[in-house]
């Protein structure tokens, strides 16, 4: 992991040579002599991961890692004297007026005796890097230098891959089904050649339910000879893949494999291959190209030929035609217990109650990773069973998992197997999930938010930074490090997290690393001066007493600061590129904030800080500025000279009764309109004035604001103006604003997400023509025409909601209308008495919410066959349940009586807030169900399971009396 460090100080550096070269003069050779000694040592720290590898493997010597970790105090080094000199510069007054002579003589004297300093600072570090280098050549410890690293090398390489195949089955639970299901998969279907990936993290077991589908008779009698298991690996290339499986199955050839040809390869397998039923098992496969490799020696004769493969990495299966996924999950609880049980209690194989809670958690420890839970079930079996030995075990987890050789092998090298193979930048932004507390599911804006000013995020041609860090956090979940924890109604994910394990594994090497460190009570001092960044999670008492001296990058805090702590924060450590405090008691920011002359990042929302220092404006590399439901109400003017910030959100909170909330856009004074490098702005106090200079912000993508005074017939200038917006909410300070948006030639084409609160008098015709608009959110007053006669042929629209917007007493929702709609919400009709779902509507319909409407009965609901959400009456007054109750009519088919009154009785006395249920028709084959807040889709779902057929007829409401 040295190279990382060398390589962002070589960036560094050359960044400095272009934009100082001035400023540097006689330092200037030195940081060219040191910027190529680290590009010398950069070619030997290229395999830096794969001694760590061989050092988890017993392989690596003492010498090489204390040679690594020299190097790496010394990139670091150099990084904070670059630091250093940027701030140094920019507190260089270049001032005006009848001093200016007087300041230009003491700057130039400052400059001098600042270049002095660089110069003797990198004389020093080329010195030691010097002396690093000659000491590794003398011991050998490392090839000479200028050899670079060897194509030779390889990755610590694990074999328990070949027992995994052939596991017994008492080590084995919750295969069952999935091996049947990939079993149909191989021996059933089409005849096209066909490819099943098995895909999921290490340590899932891929391997062992791979050969167990493999060695099964089933498939062995179907492909009868024409069967090979091959073991891809991380190393394997294009030509020596093709010849394993030449090998495997021992095609004649005419001449040695090794003396063959690609082309020759690709021809020997096609024509032994040709007209025959064949299985080809590819285990472990890490090759990117890897389809590439093997598509067109491998032929498909419509034989019903089948490969099937088992990556930790899901980006393997890109390009391949005839494809099915098979995602492999963690085990249930009950199965990982039962596992656990097995492997500790060798007897029996039951828990005793005193343990099932500790066993629980250790199970959700590993993850419920089945080779991870063999594993420490092997070494629970040795000990003692009593709660005090399991607590003990449970709580050292992070230390054993370094030290005990057996949990080494089978869970921290499987896992760390993903890490070393991802790419420089990955690896940090993969650690950098070791700042937040364990199991805490991460906002993904949040935190790729902080990976950009720490320089992780590579720029790329006709992307932004935001887009190549998404990019970056969709590899990591495809490679299977890191966990969707929810997603958007476009799919798109918006917070994420590592699993238990993965999380201890992050902690190891970021403390190896001196990547991060996390302060709790019981652990409140640096383990290293060099740690540059620190997570706050706990009591900071004494916390700025333990980092003095530290060249602390990022904190993050996760609790409250004692009085005058985040002044220290300020004060001391004016290297800081990242503060976090979004969530902790933090109610002040002070002046000296603005001395934080590299700050990037600064997030306060949901703090109780009420008013931003004027010497914010000081912050000019500041590039996000979080503010969101914080006490802030109005910014400051001094905010327009952050001219680099990209993300600037803030809104406050407005107690306007006991139990009502409104959430206000802030006051921006005059002149932000410099900011023309912000990409996303809200929410803002929006009159003409502001409305004028957003006009300047053509690189917004999303734009939140609140119309007052009237401003809103000056609208359409300002977003027709705006080409590059993705998402525009507009609210109104009162229903008397008008919100114009009628008149526009050319609306920006790639809006996605379109929020409209006020008055209008007609919906924009424009709107047909946004063909990305996915989400709509109406609140709107004063429409003389059906909004949802406009709105229903949008061809990717996934997400409606109305609020008081449709004036009609029936709504029908028509055969063809929203094809992609997957969520609806409908509130406040206040004279809308009958909704209607004609068959073909909304077919792709998941969640639909109504209300508050008590008496609004809805028919059709059974032509929304994938219905699964709830649907509800919302905001119900307390009065509402005393008078209205929902109705929900179902119909059904018995086979007899007795069997529709057990069910009536069992819904009756088994779900919360049924009050009655009856039998009706002729047959007695209809279903009343009277009751208060009912989950229809839930109700539907349980007497489905029990009872099969049933379908909804209509839901609706009934007065209480009528019960």
């Amino acid at each position: 992991m040295a190279e990382i460090a060398v390589k962002f100080s070589v960036e560094t550096l050359s960044y400095l040579l272009v934009e100082e070269i001035e400023l540097l003069g006689r330092a200037e050779p030195e940081v060219r002599d040191v910027k190529r000694e680290l590009e010398s040592i950069r070619a030997f720290l290229k395999d830096a991961d794969a001694r760590a590898a061989a050092e988890e493997e017993g392989e690596s010597s003492e010498g090489e890692l204390i040679w690594a970790k020299q190097v790496r105090a010394e990139a670091f080094r150099i990084e904070d004297v670059i630091d250093e000199f940027s701030f140094a510069v920019a507190k260089f007054n270049h001032g005006s007026g009848p001093l200016a002579v007087v300041r230009k003589v003491n700057r130039f004297l400052r400059e001098q005796k600042l270049r002095r300093r660089i110069v003797k600072e990198i004389q020093d570090i080329k010195s030691s890097l010097a002396q690093i280098k000659r000491r590794a050549e003398s011991y050998q410890q490392l090839r000479p230098m200028g050899q670079g690293s060897s194509s030779e090398t390889t990755y610590g390489q694990h074999d328990s891959r070949v027992g995994s195949r052939f596991i017994k089955d008492n080590h084995v639970v919750g295969f069952d089904s999935r091996r049947k299901t990939l079993i149909d998969l191989l021996v059933k279907g089409t005849l096209e050649r066909s490819v099943i990936a098995v895909v999921g993290e290490g340590g899932l077991g891929k391997t062992t339910l791979a050969g167990r589908v493999y060695h099964h008779h089933t498939v062995e009698n179907h492909f009868e000879d024409n069967q090979v298991w091959i073991t891809v690996g991380k190393e394997s290339s294009k030509i020596n893949l093709l010849r394993s499986i030449i090998l495997k199955f021992s095609c004649p050839t005419t001449r040695k494999i090794k003396e063959m040809e690609e082309d020759d390869l690709i021809r020997t397998l096609r024509k032994h291959l040709e007209n025959k039923r064949y299985m080809v098992m590819f285990d472990d496969v890490w090759p990117i190209s890897f389809w590439q490799y093997v598509e067109q020696a491998l032929p498909d004769d419509n034989t019903g030929s089948r490969i099937m493969i088992t990556t930790r990495d899901m980006r393997i299966t890109t390009g391949i035609r005839v494809l099915t996924i098979h995602q492999l999950e963690p085990l249930p609880l009950p199965k990982a217990m039962e596992l656990l049980c097995r492997e500790t209690f060798r007897g029996d194989g039951r828990c005793p109650p005193r343990l099932e809670k500790l066993s629980e958690s250790i199970v959700e420890k590993f993850a419920r990773l089945p080779l991870a839970i063999v594993a420490v079930g092997g070494i629970l079996s040795t000990k003692e069973k009593t709660e005090y030995e399991w607590k003990k075990f449970l709580d050292g987890l992070g230390s054993k998992l370094g030290s005990d050789p057996f949990l080494n092998i089978r869970c921290t090298k499987i896992l760390s197997y993903s890490y070393y193979d991802l790419p420089i930048r990955l690896k940090f932004c993969l650690l950098y999930f070791g700042l937040f507390p364990y199991n805490y599911s991460i906002s993904c804006g949040r935190l790729m938010r902080l990976w950009i000013p720490e320089g992780f995020v590579q720029y790329v041609d006709n992307q932004t930074l935001e887009e190549v860090a998404e990019d970056y956090l969709i590899e990591l979940i495809d490679r299977n490090l890191v966990q969707v924890v929810d997603r958007d109604i476009s799919g798109r994910i918006r917070s994420c997290k590592v699993h238990a394990l993965m999380y201890e594994i992050i902690l190891q090497k970021s403390k190896g690393l001196d990547f991060c460190q996390v302060l709790r009570e019981e652990h409140s001092s640096l383990h290293s001066s060099t740690t540059r960044r620190i997570s706050i999670n706990g009591s900071a008492d004494g916390v700025t007493e333990t980092i003095k001296g530290s060249k602390i990058r990022a904190v993050l805090l996760f609790d409250s600061l004692p009085n005058g702590y985040l002044t220290t924060f300020v004060r001391d450590f004016k290297l800081l590129k990242a503060l976090d405090f979004k969530n902790s008691f933090v109610n002040n920011l002070p002046e000296a904030v603005g001395n934080l002359f590299h700050l990037h990042y600064l997030n306060l929302r949901c703090t109780t800080v009420k008013k931003l220092p004027k010497s914010i404006g000081k912050l000019v590399n500041l590039e996000t500025l979080d503010l969101k439901l914080s006490g802030v109400e109005e910014l400051p003017t001094e905010i327009k000279h952050l001219k680099k910030l990209r993300y600037l959100r803030a809104s406050y909170a407005q107690l306007l009764t006991v139990d009502v909330i409104r959430y206000e856009g802030v006051t921006i004074q005059k002149g932000f309109g410099s900011l023309r490098d912000l990409r996303k702005l809200y929410f803002v106090q929006a009159d003409t004035q502001v409305l004028q200079e957003l006009k300047m912000l053509v690189k917004l993508r999303k734009l939140g604001i609140t119309l007052t005074n009237g401003s809103g017939k000056n609208l359409s200038d300002l977003i027709e103006n705006m080409e590059n917006l993705e998402s525009l909410i507009v609210d109104s300070a009162s229903r008397e604003e008008i919100i114009d948006i009628e008149c526009m030639s050319s609306p920006p084409r790639y809006l996605q997400r379109l929020c409209l609160k006020g008055t209008m008098e007609k919906m924009p015709i424009w709107i047909h023509e946004l063909e990305g608009l996915n989400r709509i959110d109406l609140d709107l007053s004063g429409l003389s025409e059906d909004p949802i006669s406009i709105l229903h042929s949008l061809p990717n629209l996934l997400e409606l909601r109305l609020k008081d917007t449709y004036h009609y007493d029936h709504l029908q929702f028509k055969d063809g209308w929203f094809q992609k709609l997957q969520q609806l919400s409908l509130f406040n009709f206040g004279g809308l008495e009958v909704v209607t779902i004609d068959k073909g509507a909304m077919p792709d319909l998941r969640h639909l919410e109504i209300g508050p409407d008590p008496l609004l009965k809805i028919t059709g609901l059974e032509h929304l066959e994938k219905l699964e959400g709830s649907i509800s009456s919302r905001d119900f007054r307390s009065t509402v349940k005393e008078y209205y109750l929902e109705k929900v009519v179902i119909k059904l088919h018995f086979d007899c009586a007795n069997e529709g009154r057990t069910l009536s009785e069992t819904i009756v006395h088994s779900i919360n807030g049924v009050m009655r249920a009856a039998l009706l028709g002729g047959d007695g084959n209809i279903l009343e169900v009277v009751g208060y807040r009912l989950d229809a889709t839930k109700l539907l779902k349980r007497i489905r399971k029990k009872h099969g057929f049933a379908e909804i007829v209509s839901f609706g409401m009934v007065s209480g009396k009528e019960c």
